[in-house]
């Protein structure tokens, strides 16, 4: 922990080299402007000064100004890194050759041999640094490493015409001294040219990095004037500027060890294919063209300076600089060369983009092909759907010539049954097979749709006279093979034609027109009139009626006697259902249509059970009297319906034998054996089953023989008028007779007269029902019926 404080002391709580608060990095801001301004002075004074007391004084500045970032390499050295460590050591190394030649100068009175100590640290210094910022710029920046190159190339013509060149003539040093003084530039350039590779691959992005950096380039500079002075015999003379660009080195020194980032461990970012820094930035061109123009002006410079008495080996000289300038070329092709290949790669790059684009184009306009299609098609059979027929009806309609058009819609019947026999993939199929039927008998200008289920739309424009309606019907009811099998079909029709509507109420009047078709017995086609608007309204009228008729208590069962003839005796009660809403009664053929249709006779025949074997309970015990109720399809078709009656029963204490469910003959739809589970589980129990309007419906003579029931009810079409119509007795007496061999008692309807009575009673019909008797009513009214007709009790 103690380590941990150590290396955080600057700002405890904060990890090494992230940034300060605000108020924090103003203050440090501004000890660094207060420090800039210290240390320039400093700098020009001491360099001023002469003697041994400018000596003191630049040394004395030196440690000054560098004093920051030492004072930060020891304390911050765990958030240091290594590359960044070693320049920062490189400069102490100097900074301590410096403090050497200091005193060699002061004990050698102003003349320090060559070599000396100082050297050694001079010579080390380099080696820090060269190694930390080779080390920092890393080995990824390989297009920082060639523009550098560049550079140094150019570099090195000046570095031969004006330090080394030089050398090569004086005679008067040893090989030691000379070796030493060649040595210098040579390290300068190698010190110029990893700096500058640090600097073009982005890894000095800190501050701090960059003042270091400028550090290194304060430093060469003065190294270059230095031994430019050397090469010609001054090596003792050091001139102020030398002095100042020294100490302006180790001044960008202190400034980096007081910025608040120094020293930063990120590495530098890795170049991508195609990354920006492989381009040539305006900057980096102007660069390379000057460093073009160093070699022939350095060359220039040497033959202008040169005076006439050359002698004959001096060419030689030029041999290098030449070889330089020729590299120089070699790099810029190279690097020229690598911006080729950068512009090809992009160009490929760019090609392969356009035709990725161009198929990502193509593919998104089938793809919105496929959507709209999709959004307006029907995916089974591939007709239009609701959505494209009704914008088609929306454009012919909205065309200014008046035309005449028609919509016809079919619904196919029954096709619930193609599905529970064979299947939903198998109905599919057939509605596939019935499409491409129906799109054959279409016109080219028509739409043929498909609104959902099996129901079917065709909307003809300009409709002939003669619409193709009954073509469709005939199309539909021919055998259609599917597969291995053969399925026939009918369908029903609802046409309409148009005459200034909006789609919606078009749509609307053909299903009006279609219902119609459906309730009058399917596999027919009924044309849309007025009528059929004025129906629906009744019809959605009194279905808002009877939803709330019960709690509202204007429901009401009336009753009618079934008497024994010929003395009229009540034997039985039919509870008949009557509505008398707050603005007139309805008849029940106007309402129980309705109530069938809309669902609602399920909860109204529960009550009308409920009440009617409540009030029949007292007639049974005192006359012995039945009380038969009607049940429809809807309620028989409802799961729990047999345990519902039982419960009513159970509630009312009715026996079961005094109850009789009358049903219609739709109930068999033509299979005498299939009477429904419900009925057969009550008809256990003792309840009776009266069949309704025998004779009417899908029952016949032929199979009276088979019907599951207990009681004919004969319809009142087949009630003889009269003692003189015999002509109407024959069905009646078929019926009686052959009810009578299956000991089936059969009541006759809707007897009106006397004489009907006595023609019944002598064709052998011991029971009957009708207004002679008596007209429905409620229970009072049916009480004084029993004491007219029952005066004595049989209970």
């Amino acid at each position: 922990m103690r380590v941990f404080q150590k290396a955080n002391r600057q700002a405890p709580g904060r990890a090494p080299g992230l940034q300060p608060p605000p108020g924090e990095l103003e203050g440090m801001q501004g000890r660094r402007r207060y420090f800039a301004v210290a240390g320039a002075a400093a700098v020009v004074g001491s360099s001023l000064a002469a003697g041994q007391l400018g000596r003191v004084l630049w040394l004395v500045t030196a440690v000054a100004c560098s004093a920051p970032m030492l004072v930060r390499a020891v304390r911050d050295r765990r958030s240091i890194s290594t590359a960044w460590g070693l320049v920062a050591a490189g400069f102490v190394t100097r900074l301590l050759a410096d403090a050497v030649w200091s005193a060699e100068s002061m004990l050698h009175g102003g003349a320090v041999p060559f070599p000396s100590w100082n050297d050694f640290g001079y010579l080390l210094s380099y080696g820090l640094l060269v190694t930390g910022l080779i080390g920092a710029a890393g080995g990824r920046a390989r297009v920082a490493l060639l523009d550098a190159s560049i550079l140094v190339a150019s570099v090195a013509v000046i570095d031969w015409m004006v330090l080394i060149h030089p050398y090569l003539h004086r005679t008067e040093i040893g090989p030691l001294a000379l070796g030493l003084a060649l040595a210098y530039p040579l390290c300068d350039l190698v010190l110029f040219a990893v700096a500058v590779r640090v600097l073009l691959s982005g890894a000095a992005r800190h501050r701090a990095n960059l003042l270091l950096l400028a550090g290194v380039g304060l430093m060469l500079t003065a190294n270059t004037i230095f031994f430019a002075h050397a090469a010609n015999g001054r090596v003792r003379d050091v001139h102020w500027l030398d002095d100042v660009l020294w100490l302006g080195s180790y001044l960008a020194l202190g400034l980096a060890g007081l910025h608040p980032r120094v020293f930063g461990r990120r590495e530098p970012r890795r170049p991508q294919a195609g990354d920006e820094r492989d381009v040539l930035s305006a900057g980096r061109i102007l660069l390379f063209g000057a460093a073009t123009l160093l070699g022939p002006a350095a060359t220039v410079y040497r033959l202008v300076t040169t005076d006439g008495s050359r002698a004959p080996g001096e060419w030689r000289h030029l041999i290098v600089p030449a070889l330089l300038a020729g590299l120089l070329s070699v790099l810029l092709v190279v690097r020229l060369g690598g911006l080729a290949r950068l512009a090809q790669r992009r160009l490929a790059d760019l090609a392969t983009n356009e035709r990725r684009l161009e198929a990502a184009l193509v593919e998104r306009v089938s793809l919105e092909h496929q959507l709209r299609h999709g959004a307006l098609h029907d995916p089974v059979t591939g007709l239009a759907n609701r959505a494209l027929l009704s914008e088609r009806m929306d454009w012919a309609l909205a065309r200014p010539e008046r035309r005449h058009h028609a919509l016809l819609l079919l619904d196919v019947d029954r096709f619930t049954d193609v599905n529970d026999a064979y299947g939903i993939d198998f109905g599919d199929q057939v509605l596939v097979a019935l499409a491409a039927r129906l799109r054959a008998v279409a016109a080219p200008g028509d739409t043929l749709a498909r609104l959902g289920g099996d129901e079917f739309a065709l909307f003809v424009e300009h409709a002939p006279a003669e619409l193709p309606a009954e073509r469709l019907r005939a199309e539909v009811k021919a055998p259609l093979r599917v597969g291995a099998r053969v399925v026939h079909l009918t369908a029903s029709f609802g046409l309409v034609d148009i005459d200034g509507q909006t789609p919606p109420d078009v749509i609307a009047d053909a299903e009006l027109a279609l219902r119609a078709a459906k309730r009058g017995g399917r596999d027919r086609v009924v044309r849309y009139r007025p009528e059929l608007r004025s129906a629906r309204d009744t019809f959605t009228r009194i279905s808002a009626g009877l939803r709330h008729a019960v709690e509202r208590g204007e429901l009401a069962v009336h009753y009618q006697p079934v008497v024994e003839l010929p003395d009229a005796r009540i034997v039985a009660v039919e509870a008949l259902l009557r509505w008398t809403p707050a603005d007139g009664p309805v008849p029940p053929d106007d309402f129980i249509p309705v109530a069938e249709e809309t669902g609602l006779i399920v909860p109204i025949g529960a009550w009308v059970l409920e009440q009617a074997c409540r009030a029949a309970g007292t007639w049974h015990e005192r006359f012995g009297t039945s009380i038969t109720v009607n049940v429809s399809v809807r309620q028989l078709a409802e799961p729990h319906f047999a345990d519902e009656v039982l419960a009513v029963l159970d509630r009312t204490g009715l026996p079961a034998a005094a109850l009789v469910l009358e049903i219609t003959e739709s109930v068999f739809a033509g299979d005498a054996d299939a009477l429904p589970d419900a009925l057969a589980r009550l008809r256990g129990h003792g309840i009776r089953i009266a069949i309704d309007d025998f004779g009417t419906g899908y029952s016949s003579l032929s199979y009276l023989n088979q019907l599951p029931v207990d009681i004919l009810k004969i319809d009142r079409s087949f009630v003889p008028s009269g003692p003189g119509s015999d002509g109407d007795h024959a069905f009646t007496r078929a019926v009686l007779q052959l009810g009578s061999s299956r000991s089936l008692p059969a009541i006759a309807e809707g007897i009106e007269t006397a004489e009907q009575a006595e023609v019944l009673h002598a064709l052998g019909c011991r029971l009957a029902q009708g207004y002679h008797f008596a007209k429905p009513g409620p229970a009072s009214q049916l009480e004084a019926a029993f004491a007219r007709l029952n005066p004595v009790r049989t209970g």
